[in-house]
C-alpha cells in the first residue's frame, strides 16, 4: 500500500487546521470546510451537506473530546484522494458524545468507500484508545508532529 492509502498518508494530504470556530456542530463543520484544502471535483457546499447529513442521523463523537465527521457518501474516488483533516477547535462543542465531553478535535475524514472507511475508523480508533496519543492531541501538534506521533504508536502496534 503506498502511503496515500495509509491514515499518515491522509493525514499529511489533508493538513492540520487550527482555531476552528462555532458554538455547534453546523457551524464547527462550515468554518472547517471553509478552510480546507479539498480534492479536485469536491464541492464545499456537498462536503458541508454530507457532513451534516451524517451527523443527524448519529453523533461522529467517538468520545474522549473527538469526532471523526464524514459524509455518508463517498466523494472522492481513489486512495489518492482521500484524506483526514484534522481540526483543532477553539473550544469545546456539544456533539452529544456519548460520554459527554465536548469535542474538541475532529479528524475530518473523506474516503472513497465503504471498505477504506472502515480501515480508517479502525487505524484512528486504534490510536484514540491509546491515552498517551490522546494526551499528545492536547498540545495540538502540526502536521509532521502529529504524523511523527502517529507513526510512533502505529510502529508499537506492529511490534506486538
Amino acid at each position: 500500500m503506498n502511503e496515500s492509502g495509509t491514515i499518515i498518508g491522509m493525514v499529511r494530504s489533508g493538513g492540520v487546521y487550527y482555531h476552528i470556530t462555532g458554538a455547534t456542530a453546523e457551524e464547527v463543520f462550515t468554518d472547517a470546510v471553509s478552510r480546507i484544502s479539498l480534492p479536485a471535483g469536491v464541492s464545499p457546499d456537498a462536503l458541508l451537506t454530507g457532513l451534516m447529513e451524517r451527523e443527524r442521523l448519529m453523533s461522529t463523537s467517538i468520545g474522549y473530546g473527538v469526532a471523526l465527521p464524514h459524509p455518508r457518501v463517498p466523494l472522492v474516488s481513489g486512495t489518492e484522494n482521500e484524506r483526514i483533516y484534522v481540526c483543532y477547535l477553539d473550544r469545546g462543542v456539544n456533539f452529544d458524545a456519548m460520554d459527554g465531553m465536548p469535542v474538541h478535535v475532529l479528524f475530518l475524514i473523506l474516503s472513497s468507500g465503504s471498505e477504506s472507511h472502515l480501515g480508517i475508523l479502525s487505524g484512528l480508533s486504534y490510536l484514540l484508545q491509546q491515552q498517551p496519543f490522546r494526551d499528545a492531541l492536547r498540545s495540538k501538534p502540526d502536521t509532521d508532529e502529529l504524523t511523527a506521533i502517529m507513526e510512533n504508536h502505529l510502529q508499537g502496534e506492529n511490534k506486538q
